[in-house]
């Protein structure tokens, strides 16, 4: 049977016959972008919408120069894309995530992209249907550099990440200046260095978990957490925060870095 097919002449019709294949295309990107079942849903709906819009005006495009189905998958995939780019805007993913593949982008878009700790992300992956492990999802995290959210305020700019800040969120004592100076000390980091702070001080896990997570060695992890930490307080030092206060923050009393 030729790959070929006539042009569409009924649109609803053809929509619904090929209901079922959309449905099958929506599902193998979302396991191919590890999509959560709720994103999944929610992009379901749309692509359905985007292909009912101006009375099936994608389906009457179709010109029969190929099979419906492989023209139903180049629009789905087009459709991921545009769906992706009018909630996050133009984000597109680094040549270090890039080189991991499909798990990489999406380890990449739930850190730096939604703000999800690397536990929350690790999560996600695995609710998802990866199948790698909490320890092999932390490593590929190590490989993928630092990158500022589209929709926050850059904290090189104190005075702008101040007015981006949510004064009621700070911990009690706390102004938005200092913790973006915190942060900001935290992203001079190389990516493995940032990856292991966070685990300590965001994710509140033990040296010992972390060093079997990335497999390091616990003693030697111990002293580059100390040198990480002095280097720290050498940049906050500079900012103007004090040696004291500093060995506080670096401590993970009562912040989330």
């Amino acid at each position: 049977m030729s790959a070929f097919q006539a042009p569409v002449v009924d649109p609803e019709r053809t929509f619904l016959d090929n209901l079922p294949v959309i449905d099958r295309i929506i599902a193998i990107i979302a396991r191919r972008h590890s999509l959560s079942t709720t994103d999944a849903e929610e992009f379901a709906s749309w692509a359905r919408a985007r292909i009912i819009d101006g009375d099936y005006a994608v389906l009457r495009k179709f010109g029969g120069r190929s099979a419906i189905s492989t023209y139903l998958s180049i629009v789905v995939t087009n459709l991921f894309r545009d769906y992706r780019n009018s909630i996050w805007g133009r984000w597109r993913p680094s040549a270090a995530a890039t080189r991991i593949g499909p798990i990489g982008i999406r380890l990449e878009e739930l850190l730096y992209r939604d703000g999800r700790s690397l536990r929350e992300a690790i999560e996600v992956l695995h609710s998802a249907g990866v199948t790698l492990s909490s320890s092999d999802l932390s490593r590929l995290a190590a490989r993928i550099p630092h990158r500022e959210r589209a929709s926050e305020v850059s904290l090189d700019n104190p005075d702008a990440a101040a007015a981006a800040v949510d004064p009621s969120a700070l911990p009690e004592g706390e102004d938005a200046e200092t913790i973006a100076a915190v942060r900001a000390a935290l992203e001079q980091l190389p990516a493995d260095e940032q990856v292991i702070m966070r685990m300590r001080f965001w994710d509140d896990i033990s040296v010992a978990d972390i060093a079997r997570t990335l497999g390091m060695d616990q003693k030697p992890l111990y002293r580059r957490i100390e040198s990480i930490q002095t280097r720290m307080r050498s940049v906050l030092a500079a900012r103007g925060i004090d040696h004291r206060r500093a060995i506080e923050l670096l401590g993970g009393e009562g912040l989330q870095w």
